[in-house]
């Protein structure tokens, strides 16, 4: 990789102690494609007359990397410093890249500038194949668009880490127009277009997954693009959480939830309880879940609602102080056999001097 070098920095008057130099304060290494990591090395001199510790060699940022020979010189003694930067996931001019030499030299740190233009030679569009939230039970397909810098530019293959919730088919290449990342002026290039399925039978919860992409351009001969889904359950509650807010010793609550599916699809609710990690068994029997099926509406035009009421009641004691935890619904539906609904509140017990007011 050629790279432009910078003259040497300008030495400075003959002084005692050791003293660092470097060949150069600049390493400039042009236009590089963002296919991988790019390095050079600098020299760094002990031009002192006494014996040069170099310390920490710090970067602006996780692109840049310096790593040098020997940390001891001898007066006169030089070693080499490697300066790295990975130009994966970047694109265009980096600003601001900087390694830095500290060392016992009495005159302070040393700095040398990184510049680069890193040309993406591959581009996708979107950067991630982000199929956002989908209901349990949904298909949903994403297109890709990827380019390269080259009209014969074509995607070899596609494969995905993920075959229990996703599917990839790389439909015909063609030739399209892009524009050049750093001239601006419009170019012909090669384009394939990437259909990602996801399937019916995804379960519930977060998913992610890696795409990897083949191509023939040999200076970004492999992209890799993130695939993420977040599948709802068909089951969800209404409202999503249950808030008994502030309650006092004594006090009795009643909430009450629906748990409904989102396609209509009838499902049975075995069974309802309250789990939590806060409460005693005994504070935790004060509180009472039930369920029943939501009654279809009098009016036969309504849509009809498929699921159930949960109800919690209870008596609030002042040991509870808090309440958190989840109600646990167990069901027969596929794929979603447990429903958790979250639930918080919280009892505040009453001060002496407020049962004393009470007692008058």
């Amino acid at each position: 990789m050629a790279q432009t070098v910078a003259e040497p920095a300008a030495s400075t008057a003959s002084q005692s102690g050791p003293r660092l130099t470097i060949s150069t304060d600049k390493v400039d290494f042009g236009e590089v494609d963002d296919s991988g990591p790019v390095h050079t090395t600098v020299t760094i001199t002990n031009e002192g007359d006494e014996v040069l510790e170099i310390g920490n060699i710090s970067v602006t940022c996780g692109c840049t990397a310096g790593e040098v020979g020997t940390k001891t010189l001898q007066p006169g003694e030089s070693t080499e410093l490697t300066v790295n930067f990975d130009a994966r996931n970047r694109a265009g001019q980096q600003h601001g890249k900087r390694v830095t030499i500290d060392s016992n030299d009495p005159t302070g740190a040393k700095s040398i500038e990184v510049d680069v233009w890193v040309l993406p030679r591959v581009v996708v569009e979107p950067g991630i194949a982000s199929f956002g939230q989908v209901v349990q039970g949904e298909a949903k397909t994403v297109i890709l668009s990827v380019k390269g810098m080259t009209s014969d530019f074509e995607v070899l293959s596609a494969s995905i880490d993920r075959e229990d919730a996703f599917s990839v088919r790389l439909l015909e290449p063609k030739v399209s127009d892009r524009e050049h990342p750093r001239t601006g002026e419009t170019i012909e290039v090669g384009e394939s277009l990437i259909e990602v399925h996801m399937s019916d039978q995804a379960r519930v919860g977060r998913i992610d997954g890696g795409l990897r992409l083949e191509t023939n351009d040999p200076n970004s001969p492999v992209k890799n693009i993130r695939v993420t889904a977040v599948v709802a359950g068909d089951i969800a509650a209404e409202p999503t959480r249950v808030s008994l807010a502030a309650l006092t010793p004594g006090e009795k609550f009643e909430e009450t939830f629906k748990l409904v599916s989102a396609r209509g699809i009838p499902f049975q609710v075995k069974k309802a309880t309250l789990v939590t990690s806060t409460m005693s068994t005994l504070d935790r029997d004060q509180i009472e879940v039930s369920y029943a099926p939501i009654p279809k509406p009098e009016d036969e035009n309504e849509k009809a609602e498929v699921g159930y009421f949960v109800t919690v009641k209870g008596v609030a004691t002042d040991s509870m102080r808090i309440i958190q935890g989840s109600i646990v619904v167990l069901t027969d539906a596929e794929g979603q056999r447990v429903v958790r609904t979250p639930i918080t509140g919280v009892v505040r017990a009453q001060s002496a001097a407020a049962d004393q007011n009470q007692g008058r």
